[in-house]
């Protein structure tokens, strides 16, 4: 990778976590001039690569606001490799306005920190707290299940069962920004567990990029009860977890939670090895891999990375994933569908030497 390419790289990671960060402003009243520092600076940089070049630039944080939401990445003056992203890719929601998944994922590359890395920040501290890992193992599972919580019930939580659980993880949750109110209703996906928008200029719209076939929101009409996970436990913990939860259920008692990062279980394979997997829900398969081949790193053995059903079968997700991951590393792509499978499915792990 050239020294150019490289930099082109940062400087969309770059502006990324400048979407992220303006985006993280949760009532549009409190926002005020000037623009965090962060995002003038992305700003300027990007005209200067552009007028360097000799390409069109944006005039201002509006206009490249703008182009995150209505340009392919092949008319920004950057150079990219090819394949570095999918060709479709957005910053910014067209008909929702909200970050992409693509965006969070963009903006947690690299070493610098971003959504990603602040999901595990949280989650370092409440393992931390819990103590124990079977206390932290219930934590993160009611987070799992309730990203949202569309009508909270201070006497629902107060019950035996559920007390000590809030107790540990109240702190994680906030107001749900005003932006997701519309017309005094808020809504949720039924599918994702993540926040819904239930009209757009192309539809309904949720968090989790749920199929609009059959996608059912649920709504309140009080959305001053409604509380959330911040969007990096949404991305990167809730949304993957819907999968995650569903894996555990059919690996019965075999694995077992080691706290490290978005979560890494342990279980004993059918031929009696033991094996470390990870589930992810991810759009760029690129970014993945590299952070998949990061975590087996840490781990020191091989790792598999679980992904549902319906992302493996995406053109070209699974030769993309391979080919990203870096040579000597053991790491492998699998469906939730091929990995809960009673037998092998002959789909052996590519050790990248």
């Amino acid at each position: 990778m050239t020294e150019d390419v490289s930099t082109d790289i940062d400087l969309l990671v770059a502006v990324a976590r400048s979407v992220i960060e303006l985006n993280s402003v949760a009532r549009s009243s409190t926002f005020r001039l000037p623009y965090p520092p962060i995002v003038q600076l992305t700003l300027d940089r990007l005209v200067l690569a552009g007028l360097t070049r000799g390409l069109p630039v944006p005039s201002g944080i509006p206009e490249l606001m703008s182009w995150c939401r209505e340009r392919e990445l092949d008319g920004w003056p950057l150079a990219l490799p090819s394949g570095f992203l999918t060709a479709d890719a957005r910053l910014i929601n067209p008909a929702a306005g909200e970050p992409t998944r693509t965006c969070a994922e963009l903006a947690s590359f690299g070493p610098q920190g971003g959504p990603e890395q602040e999901a595990e920040t949280l989650l370092a501290g409440l393992a931390n707290t819990c103590g124990t890992v079977e206390r932290f193992a219930v934590c993160r599972d009611f987070l799992i299940r309730r990203p949202v919580i569309l009508r909270f019930d201070p006497v629902e939580v107060l019950q035996p069962a559920v007390a000590q659980t809030w107790r540990l993880v109240k702190e994680l949750y906030g107001p749900v920004p005003d932006r997701f109110t519309i017309d005094g209703l808020l809504h949720c996906c039924t599918g994702c567990g993540l926040l819904a928008k239930s009209a757009t200029t192309e539809g309904r719209w949720c968090e989790g990029g749920c199929l609009a076939v059959g996608r059912k929101l649920e709504v309140s009409q009080q959305p001053g009860l409604a509380l959330a996970l911040p969007l990096a436990l949404r991305f990167f913990l809730a949304l993957p977890g819907r999968t995650e939860l569903t894996v555990r259920s059919q690996l019965a008692e075999r694995a077992r939670l080691r706290p490290l990062g978005l979560g890494v279980h342990f279980f004993s394979s059918h031929d009696g090895m033991l094996r470390a997997f990870q589930v992810h829900d991810r759009e760029q398969p690129l970014p993945a891999a590299l952070r998949a081949a990061e975590v087996a790193a840490l781990l020191g053995e091989p790792l598999d990375v679980v992904v549902p059903d319906g992302v493996a079968a995406r053109p070209g997700y699974r030769q993309d994933f391979d080919c990203a991951v870096p040579t000597g590393t053991r790491v492998r792509l699998l469906s939730a569908s091929e990995f809960t499978a009673p037998e092998p499915t002959g789909r052996t792990r590519r050790a990248h030497a």
